[in-house]
Formats: structure tokens, C-alpha cells, sequence
């Protein structure tokens, strides 16, 4: 091993304190954990790092991705040579660190119910993070990714072919590149959806044609416009109206037949009363909106037309649309990534002939290690 610039310089200057000694050869033992809930992603990139840089007699045990944890549990424990390990530890606490994202999806997918997920985070973060986020994306069940990079990362990682992809365990399942109509295109076409959707149709004729309805402020206009133009052709529309303004025949305040109608079919009445306060009316994408749009679409026989929402769906936003049981087929989201802080410390070292523990004092009250973790790699 050797140090690293990617690590913390206090482990690179640690390297040097024990090289050519025989405490560089020490064998230890660290563990992983986290103080929160979640799902683990990022094991796989930890292997590989282990695999070119760890030098030989490593052992990793532990969870895999996939895997969900709690506060204080060991998810990993790697075991080999102090100089072989200790320049190694920044680096694989950040790559577990995507965890968080893999677990803010989790949860996003689970209060979305029947209703798919699509990430589309990869404008927000630097684009070296594309692929990891795609990952974690997967991790935590999305339908599906908006980036080609990210798209080949998930399958390269988890894929099955024909476009499906596994995740240890589970069940095999699709995972799709996702790409609507954007605003730049309708710009270009003279500022018309409908223009813009026919051009794009031509070209992408074996894409599901998504109608993006927002851009001329004219949404029932666009909707009846693309329905008489494209008919069974249109796939899907996809509501995305900015925050400073309320879709066409929208409501700046509660309309009360629309309440009525939303309260009299949900499971949970508060939950749907105190969605309705938030996001039930006024500008962006609204409740109203999307009851607005489905029985616009209805009306017009074209009950075979999904709907797409798109515009700060963060975990608040997805409940309280499913509280009201808002009629929507597909969320894009790019504000659901966060990240996890993971922590390593050296719990046991090799002496005399047997493990002893050696750890901070208060560490070992704080963790929970399984015996039966499985080995993940041994070099």
C-alpha cells in the first residue's frame, strides 16, 4: 500500500508512521456503520477499490447493495495488514456515502405505490456523480434513469439483459432510459408543444410520445390540440407549470366540489385534508392540476394517455399527491438526493495469537456486528 491523494492526510502521514516497521504488517480489523436507517449502496465500488488497492491477504465481510441497515450496525468489516487498509478508509466511506440517495429513493418509491419513478437528478450534481446517482436510483427501485451514462452504469452493474436488471435477491425487473420532450425544443418550434411533439414523433417514432403541455401557459389548449393530432399515438403528457404560476383554469383557492370529491375516496382523510392545504391549489404542479388534466383526457377518449409530473416532487410532495390519490402514471424527480455519513474505526486487532478488541472508549456500546456476516471478498 502506498499513500493516497484521495485520502485524508492524517491516514497518508499514519502510512508513513508504521512503514517498514512491524506494525505495518499488524493485521486489524475495522467496521462500518452508520448512526442512521437506510439502504446500502455502494458496496460493489468498495470491493473493486479493495480488489486494486487493498494488496493481498484482505478480507471483506458484510451486507450487500440492496441491503437495508440501522443505526449503529456494522454493515462491513475488512480485515487485513494496518498499511494495507488505512489510506483506504476516506475513500470507501464516501463511496458508501450514496447510501443516502438509495434510501431517500426507497422511500420515494414506496410513497409513490403504483406510480413509477424516474430519476432525474443528474442536472443537479457534478457530472462525474451521474453514474453513482444512477445507481443508487436503481438501488432504491426507480423505474428508470434520464442519462445514457447513467443508464449503462446501472446495467454494466445489475443488468440481466433485455433491459432488466437485478439487485441481489430481489426480482428482476426493468430499468429504462427515460427522455421526454423538453422546453428547448418547443422554443425552437416556434414556441408550439404540438409542433414540437410532431417532429419529435417523426424522428423518435418508436418512443412513446410524451407531450410536455406546459410551455405556451395554454394547457387544456395544447391537451385537445395534441389529442385531435396524434390520437392513440400520444403515450402520455407531462405537467411541469413553474411555481410562480397556475395552470390554465386552475385555482388560486380551494375549490370545494374538488376537495369534496378527493376526500369522499381516501384511505386517510387527515393525511388528504393536510396535502390538499399544501398542494392542492394555486401555482406549479397542483392536485387540481392533475384531476384536471385526467378528466380532460378522459373527456376527450383519450383515457389511454398516461400522466407525467415533474417539478419538486421531493418525499413531502409524492405523500401528499398519493394521500389525495391524484391520478399521475409516472414521476420525474431530480430533488431527492441526499447523502449518508458512514463511519470506520478499528475495532479488533491481531495479537498473540488471537483477535483482541482495541477500539476508542464508548465504541463498542455504540455498534451492533453481526457473527454471521457473510465474506464478500478475500484477496
Amino acid at each position: 500500500m502506498s499513500v493516497s491523494d484521495l485520502a485524508d492526510e492524517y491516514f497518508n502521514r499514519s502510512y508513513r508512521t508504521v512503514a517498514g516497521t512491524p506494525l505495518e504488517g499488524l493485521r486489524v480489523c475495522y467496521a462500518v456503520f452508520s448512526r442512521e436507517t437506510g439502504r446500502l449502496c455502494g458496496v460493489a465500488d468498495v470491493l473493486d477499490l479493495v480488489r486494486r488497492r487493498g494488496g493481498p491477504g484482505v478480507i471483506v465481510r458484510g451486507k450487500s447493495d440492496g441491503d437495508t441497515f440501522n443505526p449503529g450496525e456494522v454493515v462491513l468489516t475488512l480485515e487485513g495488514p494496518f498499511g494495507q487498509l488505512v489510506t483506504l478508509e476516506t475513500e470507501y466511506l464516501g463511496m458508501l456515502s450514496i447510501s443516502g440517495a438509495a434510501s431517500e429513493m426507497a422511500a420515494l418509491v414506496e410513497a409513490a405505490g403504483e406510480t413509477q419513478v424516474i430519476d432525474m437528478a443528474a442536472r443537479h450534481y457534478p457530472p462525474e456523480l451521474q453514474p453513482r446517482i444512477a445507481l443508487a436510483a436503481a438501488v432504491g427501485g426507480a423505474a428508470g434513469t434520464s442519462t445514457p451514462a447513467g443508464y449503462a452504469e446501472v446495467h454494466a452493474r445489475f443488468g440481466m439483459g433485455g433491459g432488466k436488471i437485478r439487485i441481489g435477491q430481489g426480482t428482476s425487473r426493468k430499468f429504462k432510459l427515460y427522455g421526454t420532450i423538453p422546453h428547448a425544443l418547443n422554443a425552437v418550434y416556434g414556441g408550439s408543444s404540438v409542433d414540437s411533439a410532431a417532429a419529435y414523433h417523426e424522428r423518435h417514432p418508436r418512443i412513446p410520445l410524451v407531450l410536455l403541455i406546459d410551455f405556451e401557459g395554454t394547457e387544456r389548449d395544447v391537451i385537445s390540440a395534441a389529442v385531435q393530432r396524434f390520437h392513440m399515438d400520444l403515450y402520455g403528457v407531462r405537467l411541469d407549470v413553474p411555481a410562480n404560476r397556475i395552470h390554465q383554469g386552475g385555482h388560486a383557492k380551494p375549490v370545494r366540489a374538488l376537495e369534496m370529491r378527493i376526500l369522499s375516496s381516501v384511505a386517510d382523510r387527515a393525511a388528504a385534508m393536510k396535502a390538499l392545504e399544501r398542494y392542492g391549489f394555486g401555482p406549479g404542479v397542483t392536485i387540481e392540476s392533475v384531476f384536471a388534466v385526467r378528466d380532460l383526457l378522459d373527456s376527450l377518449n383519450a383515457k389511454h394517455t398516461k400522466i407525467v409530473v415533474s417539478s419538486g416532487f421531493d418525499l413531502d410532495k409524492v405523500r401528499a399527491f398519493r394521500a389525495c390519490r391524484a391520478p399521475m402514471d409516472f414521476i420525474g424527480t431530480g430533488s431527492w438526493v441526499r447523502f449518508t455519513a458512514f463511519t470506520s474505526d478499528i475495532v479488533r486487532i491481531w495479537e498473540g495469537g488471537e483477535w483482541k478488541t482495541r477500539c476508542k472508549a464508548g465504541r463498542l456500546e455504540e455498534l451492533r456486528e453481526s457473527p454471521d456476516l457473510p465474506v464478500l471478498l478475500s484477496t
